[in-house]
Order: C-alpha cells, then sequence, then structure tokens
C-alpha cells in the first residue's frame, strides 16, 4: 500500500511540477524483465508457506539487479538502498520482524493480542533473537484505512520511488540534435 501511495504522490507531485503523463508511455527502463519477474515473485511468494521467504529473497535480488541496471534515473539509487534494507533484514531472520509496539501503536491490535496474531508468509513478530531489527517493521503508520507498520526500507523505498516517477514525468523527450550540438556543428 505505501508502495501504491508512493506512486500516486509521485504523479501527481510530477504533474504538478510540469510533467507530461506523456511520459509514462515512452520507455527509459533497462531490464524490465527483472522488475516484472521481481514483483511477480512477491506475488507468487504469499501462495508457499516454507518456501516463501527464498522465493522473496530471489525477488529482491532481481529488484535489485533491475534497480542497478536503472542507477542512472534519479531516485533509483535510493529504490536500490530501500530494497537492500529489507533484503538484509529478511534474510537474517528468515522473514521480516514487526516490532508488536508498532503494531499496537499503529491502532488496530491491543496488546494482550498481539501472540496471538498471525502473519504472512513473509512477516513474523518480532523475537529476541531476531538481528538487524531497526530496519524491520518498527514504524507505525496510524492512519485511518491504512493502518500498518512499514521499515525503515519500505520508507526510503517509497521516497525513491516517488523521486523516480517526479523525474520521469518531468523530463523532455529528446528531439534530434541539442542546441549545443547545432551551434557547435555551424548549422544554426
Amino acid at each position: 500500500m505505501l508502495i501504491a501511495l508512493a506512486i500516486v504522490f509521485g504523479v501527481v507531485i510530477g504533474l504538478l511540477g510540469g510533467g507530461r503523463l506523456a511520459n509514462l508511455t515512452e520507455p527509459t527502463f533497462r531490464r524490465t524483465p527483472l522488475l516484472v519477474a521481481g514483483v511477480g515473485l512477491q506475488v507468487l511468494s504469499a501462495f508457499f508457506d516454507s518456501a516463501a521467504v527464498p522465493l522473496i529473497l530471489v525477488s529482491y535480488t532481481l529488484l535489485l539487479l533491475f534497480a542497478g541496471a536503472n542507477v542512472h534515473h534519479v531516485g533509483m539509487l535510493v529504490v536500490a538502498v530501500g530494497l537492500a534494507c529489507n533484503f538484509a533484514v529478511i534474510a537474517a531472520n528468515g522473514g521480516m520482524p514487526v516490532r508488536g509496539e508498532a503494531i499496537t501503536a499503529a491502532g488496530d491490535v491491543e496488546d494482550h493480542e498481539l501472540q496471538g496474531l498471525e502473519f504472512d508468509n513473509k512477516h513474523h513478530l518480532e523475537r529476541p533473537d531476531d538481528r538487524l531489527t531497526l530496519l524491520g517493521d518498527i514504524f507505525p503508520v496510524p492512519v485511518p484505512g491504512f493502518r500498518q507498520v512499514v521499515s525503515f526500507g519500505d520508507l526510503v523505498m517509497a521516497i525513491g520511488m516517488a523521486d523516480v516517477i517526479v523525474h520521469w514525468l518531468r523530463r523532455r523527450p529528446h528531439r534530434g540534435t541539442s542546441p549545443c550540438t547545432t551551434e557547435a556543428a555551424g548549422t544554426s
């Protein structure tokens, strides 16, 4: 949901800044099959129990490769940092630890209900032996209709995605030779 909001925010800011929706139809990204496969594996992982975390880690690897291939886009390096943070904490803990206090602060669950919560295949209630917990889901978002807990990587990734979209919408298409090149060639 946070990523969807980042996309909407990026589109709105991009358009308010003079961007054009037509730019979204112009392909400028390299290695898009990596993006499609990475997102597909994220979705597919929801249907598996024991293979969910390995699928998610492969997914993050593909998404990191996509981000690396597209680091020339403003904001994509920020997306890569967010992906790397999430990859690290999930790999270190066999899933994403979710801090109990953050769940209750988000407003949907009371303290006494934490132990009975069921999580998807990617998440688990933070345990004392979890590592890199500052990169886990520790930030509550107590907004009605959006109550959830997000990680540092999620926040960084969302900011980066919004930035990529703003700049994608605002870029000007290349039309032939630039004025500088034309003048330098003596054809002005």
